[in-house]
């Protein structure tokens, strides 16, 4: 008996037992049904792993068996879960399977490699059967098992054989290519002496004629006349000619002859002459062969997508173009096209939604563009256009015009109807660049400048763009070398109570001096923004903001509030408000000495939900939350519903016209009085002379930034508008009538 049939009758056998104990309610004799019972309970406990658990597969009962293959006591297994015997070997469905199948009523069986207390694996014959209580419900399962180790030990063996079986058989096959799928042999005289039915089944026009005797000559002859080959000349004295080096190649066999038969298969011939005279011939289908070609030549060339060309298509035409022309004359024009927002295509709709949208991409561009014009994918989302004969640029304005508006013509994904829409980056060649690589990274500067202009449209390549860029990456690299040698230094405005005018707190602005020159924050933070830097330029400015508050508590003074500026990529990190936490720990600082400023444009960030769980967290740690340049962005009053906000800064736009223009000094006084009815504080920014302070403190605005009040100083001269300032009792009315000139003098100090 085999195994397998071995586990059958097993299975059978359990089968009977089950059913047996369906029906025992309804056998009479209790004591009966119980000794039977007991029998089978002895029976399989002889050579039968069998097991009970629960509904979650806490082992209630193993039988002597389960422990002798398991090598753990009852004890170590009685009440432990099933997965103690997890060996890893089967994945998830695997496991998801068993338990939808048993956990609805049905017996699961399969083969299961499971792994013993000592680390050894061994495999087993499963079957699980659901376990009803008196109402019917499923309350556990019971586990039949049989050791199956040998039985797989010898399959495995037997699939080490095969597989090396399979090794050799693939050597030999690999050997035997050179053996021919059809064989022809001539004598000395060139007569026909043997051939095969392959060679026959080749060779269709001349195979009625195939017989002992016939000549070389004469059969070549027949299968030219019958068009046998592909590619024969038209004429007949071509097809003479075709005959007479045939021949001749006959008679002094050398390299191998490759033939395209007129059925579309390709052959290789392989002629050999003998010592003794005899010639033979070796054909070879190699169809697959050409065929793998052709398809790697496609595969090479085309993008597998959208079947258009790929970059080094694209780049093999450039170097073709470039080396027809001559001069500085404008022969031809390269497009960069960049899909815009595509990853938002990708994150809400799916890949294959987005591979749809390329497809459709390029059809639309093969539909607008002419036959002369290559269209290219050269990236995930973006293609390339190649334009040749265009010498002016009304010439490739007007391709870009029909472009446009045939690229942004809705397409259906799914059950979305989206609007399309690219910038494009254009250079012409061979003025703008000697070689392909020029060409790409030029186009790709005005791709660049195209979409920092707001997308949707072109940009042509200009020296000046090259040179930013450039000098852009100059200052991303320097950027980064001074972030990690923190070089990046802060200075502090102080911020003042408009009816005190006392200090109650910093703003902390990031500083750089890089070769002797002071680098402007508005140069180098987008640049930070840009490249990812912001994240680890925010962090040090948070880091040395906190260190100067230290500093201040610890020589007995009071900082104020800090406030420092926070970019939306700090906010979108998800342990943002747990590393400000830490950093308030780490000085000593209670979360209300930190003020964290966004601006409106953070707010609107298509990350907001992620920015917004941010500010909440920073608020419910105490940390207040500032409004930069309110006013200037798109923000509405939702979003200070929405958001977290404690204050809100007035840009300084508005405050240095708030003298001369009664629009300006309207707005001011509309946000005061807004914010106030919302239970929020006013900073005014950019105040320079008494008059904008005078105007601002009698509107009722809370708190004073500005010049005039004090310029940015180094972390080390901020101690100075901490300290005591005692004023006698006249200079204190003077101060509260002329606060300004007060606020002169605490700064001074």
């Amino acid at each position: 008996m085999t195994l397998e049939n071995d586990c059958e009758g097993r299975a059978r056998s359990l089968s009977n037992a089950v059913s047996l104990v369906e029906v025992a309610p309804m056998i009479q004799d209790k004591h009966d049904v119980h000794n039977e019972l007991h029998a089978f309970k002895e029976a399989l406990n002889q050579n039968t792993i069998v097991s009970i658990t629960d509904r979650c597969g806490k082992i209630k009962y193993a039988n002597h068996q389960f422990c002798r293959i398991s090598g753990y006591s009852r004890d170590e297994l009685l009440g432990q879960n099933i997965k103690i015997l997890n060996s890893s070997h089967h994945d998830r469905e695997f496991f998801f399977d068993l338990w939808s199948t048993i956990s609805s009523g049905r017996p699961w069986r399969n083969e299961i490699r499971n792994r013993g207390k000592h680390g050894h694996f061994y495999w087993v014959d499963t079957t699980i059967v659901p376990r009803r209580n008196h109402l019917g419900k499923i309350d556990g399962y019971v586990s039949i098992r049989y050791d199956i180790t040998a039985r797989k030990e010898i399959e495995r063996e037997l699939q080490q054989e095969v597989e090396k079986r399979r090794n050799t058989e693939e050597l030999l096959r690999e050997l035997l290519e050179t053996i021919p799928d059809g064989v022809i042999a001539f004598d000395g005289e060139d007569k026909l002496i043997h051939f095969n039915s392959a060679y026959k089944g080749f060779h269709t026009a001349k195979a009625d004629h195939l017989v002992e005797g016939a000549s070389f000559s004469e059969l070549l002859k027949i299968a030219v006349d019958n068009d046998q080959y592909m590619d024969l000349p038209d004429s007949p004295k071509g097809r003479e000619a075709y005959i007479e080096n045939r021949i001749r190649r006959h008679g002094n066999p050398g390299r191998p002859i490759i033939q395209r038969l007129n059925n579309g298969r390709w052959l290789q011939v392989q002629e050999r002459r003998s010592n003794a005279g005899y010639t033979v011939g070796i054909c070879t289908d190699i169809t697959d062969i050409k065929q793998a070609e052709k398809t790697i030549k496609v595969q090479a060339e085309q993008d597998s997508l959208t079947g258009l060309a790929n970059r080094s298509v694209l780049s093999a035409l450039l170097t073709k173009a470039l080396s027809d022309r001559k001069g500085g004359e404008l022969p031809g024009a390269l497009v960069l096209i960049d899909l815009d927002h595509f990853k938002d295509v990708n994150d809400t709709l799916g890949h294959d939604a987005g591979d749809k949208l390329l497809i459709e991409v390029a059809h639309r561009l093969t539909d607008v563009l002419r036959k002369t014009d290559t269209v290219a994918r050269i990236g995930g989302d973006e293609f390339a256009v190649l334009l040749p004969n265009i010498t002016t640029v009304a010439d490739v304005e007007r391709v870009l015009r029909k472009l446009l508006s045939r690229f942004s013509e809705t397409v259906v994904l799914g059950h979305r109807t989206i609007r399309p829409g690219c910038s494009l980056g254009v250079t012409f060649f061979p003025a703008d660049g000697s070689t392909p690589k020029d060409l790409l990274k030029n186009a790709d500067i005005a791709l660049y400048q195209a979409k920092a202009r707001g997308r949707g449209i072109w940009e042509f390549y200009d020296p000046a763009l090259k040179r930013r860029v450039e000098s852009r990456q100059a200052t991303t690299d320097a950027l980064r070398e001074a972030l990690a040698d923190n070089r990046i230094g802060m200075a502090v405005q102080t911020q003042v109570d408009f009816k005190t005018g006392r200090h109650i707190g910093f703003e902390v602005l990031a500083r750089w001096e890089h070769k002797g020159r002071n680098i402007s924050p508005g140069e180098f933070i987008p640049v930070a923004e840009e490249t990812g830097l912001i994240i680890p330029l925010g962090h040090s400015v948070l880091d040395q903001a906190l260190s100067m508050a230290r500093d201040i508590r610890d020589n007995g003074f009071d900082p104020g509030r800090i406030a420092v500026n926070v970019a939306a990529s700090q906010l979108k990190q998800l342990d943002f408000a747990e590393t400000v936490a830490s950093m308030l720990d780490r000085y000593g600082l209670e979360p209300g000495t930190l003020e964290v400023e966004v601006t409106e444009n953070v707010l609107l960030d298509r990350a907001s939900s992620h920015i917004e769980r941010s500010l909440w967290d920073l608020h419910q740690l105490g940390v207040q939350i500032a409004l930069d340049d309110f006013g200037t962005g798109h923000a509405s009053l939702s979003h200070l519903k929405r958001f977290p906000v404690d204050r809100l800064k007035i840009d300084q736009s508005f405050v240095r016209e708030i003298q001369s223009n009664s629009d300006d000094s309207i707005i001011v006084r509309a946000i005061i009085n807004l914010d106030h009815n919302l239970g929020m504080e006013v900073v005014a920014e950019g105040i320079e002379t008494e008059e904008q302070f005078e105007l601002l403190r009698e509107q009722g605005c809370d708190v004073a930034q500005g010049y005039l009040l004090g310029i940015p100083v180094p972390p080390s001269q901020a101690i100075s508008f901490c300290a005591p300032c005692p004023l006698s009792s006249k200079q204190a009315r003077n101060s509260l009538d002329h606060p300004v000139s007060g606020l002169r003098r605490t700064a001074s100090r």
